[in-house]
């Protein structure tokens, strides 16, 4: 992965946002990531470039929590989405959140922060065709429960280029596109005990994509290229992912 800083080297940064998540025990049985059963890394992962992780969104933890039993957690991902007929790259170069017990014994989260790159769309979209014409930009939309083992994100796509409207985008804080990245089993490894870091791929077939919103006068063209609207199955979001976290104590 082409980072210099946690899943970053990125053209721009996303927004972050910060909420507190309190679960019951029974919506936190899944276990986090550090607690997947993983195996030695291989040559081919070790042979990847390990991101190094960005802590700077590590979120205030809520009152009267001990922080010495409380983690910040960063995830970093990047691979491609084939939406339709069109293939394109997504870089999420740090998502963070914090999970700990809350005062009541009950496991806790906190989110802490989402930033994603500004990639070129492959292809031209006008013009000479020097540079790229067409950029795209993952924002989220709501605050993730990183204890369901869904993976699950409420994701909106901020399309920029020559004569887009500024809310250009697929899909809208309304209706954003749902993004369930789970696991591909048997592929998560340790890379390192100390700082803990795991590696592992992430897949999923049954996003649904709507039509683009707020373009303009574009929107017919966006729709045509990237072949929207494209139903659930139609569509695929793959890419490797790095996980790593430290306790509130080491920050």
């Amino acid at each position: 992965m082409r980072k210099t800083s946690a899943l970053l080297a990125v053209a721009t940064a996303a927004a972050s946002t910060a909420a507190i998540i309190a679960l019951p025990a029974a919506a936190s049985a899944a276990a986090p990531p550090s607690a997947a059963t993983t195996g030695p890394a291989t040559a081919a992962t070790t042979a990847a470039t390990v991101p190094t992780f960005d802590y700077r969104d590590c979120p205030q933890l809520p009152p009267g929590v001990d922080p010495t039993k409380w983690r910040c957690e960063v995830l970093v991902a990047e691979g491609t989405a084939t939406i339709g007929g069109a293939t394109l790259p997504f870089d999420f170069t740090a998502v963070t959140h914090a999970e700990g017990p809350l005062p009541d014994g009950t496991p806790g989260q906190v989110f802490g922060g989402f930033r994603a790159a500004s990639l070129p769309v492959p292809g031209r979209q006008s013009g000479d065709g020097h540079g790229p014409k067409l950029w795209m930009r993952p924002q989220l939309t709501a605050v993730p429960d990183f204890y369901s083992q869904s993976g699950a994100m409420s994701l909106t796509f901020q399309l920029t280029g020559p004569r887009l409207a500024p809310q250009c985008s697929i899909g809208t804080n309304a209706a954003p596109v749902q993004i369930a990245a789970g696991r591909v089993p048997g592929t998560t490894q340790w890379i390192s005990q100390n700082p803990p870091i795991i590696t592992f791929q992430v897949l999923d077939q049954t996003l649904a994509v709507p039509e683009v919103s707020g373009c303009g006068r574009e929107a017919e063209e966006l729709n045509r290229r990237f072949g929207l609207p494209s139903p659930s199955g139609a569509n695929r979001l793959s890419g490797t992912a790095f996980y790593s976290f430290k306790n509130y104590a080491q920050l």
